[in-house]
């Protein structure tokens, strides 16, 4: 069976969700309330150590007041 997890990617995503979070000059501690995650799971997303899941990455784009195409653009994971 193939490996799917493609390391680059979710370092990418973490660091875009990190930028947005800063450009929106939001602490890790008031996206997470906002997003309903935990600040923990928050802070593993923007170091890359997790993949998280579409319902999380939803939830987050829905903290940062963005739509989840703008947070996975393509561009901007690259």
């Amino acid at each position: 069976m193939k490996n799917i997890r493609n390391e680059k990617l979710i370092k990418a995503l973490g660091q875009r969700v990190r930028l947005l979070r800063n450009e929106k000059k939001m602490t890790m501690l008031k996206l997470a309330e906002l997003s309903g995650i935990d600040y923990r799971q928050l802070s593993y997303i923007e170091l890359g150590q997790t993949d998280p899941g579409l319902s999380t990455l939803y939830a987050i784009a829905q903290g940062l007041d963005i739509t989840l195409s703008f947070l996975m653009d393509s561009e901007s994971l690259r």
